[in-house]
């Protein structure tokens, strides 16, 4: 098993990162997952094996490192695909985040 990991920073407090981060994922993201301050995990649909965990941290200046850690098992073409959609979604987030800040 292979583990893709992504971060991002965005122009956030932690406290407010926590918070869009968990409305991003009622609205964008398909899986089930629970969240506490200062992480996320998270299992997508039952079919796919992926699973993964969320950290943000305090990088200081009012931004918050989101990191994504993503377990996961295929082939490597599909490797390269997910690491692109991880990509996507946490540069959505970064917008999400700062334009509702």
């Amino acid at each position: 098993m292979a583990t893709i990991e992504r971060w991002i920073d965005v122009d956030a407090e932690i406290d407010a990162a926590d918070h869009e981060w968990t409305e991003f994922m009622f609205r964008s993201l398909v899986g089930h997952y629970r969240t506490s301050l200062g992480d996320v995990e998270w299992s997508l649909a039952d079919d796919v094996e992926k699973s993964g965990l969320v950290t943000l941290a305090d990088v200081g200046a009012g931004r918050t490192r989101v990191t994504v850690s993503l377990d996961y098992e295929g082939d490597a073409g599909a490797e390269e695909a997910v690491g692109g959609h991880l990509d996507r979604d946490l540069a959505a987030f970064k917008r999400f985040a700062e334009t509702r800040g």
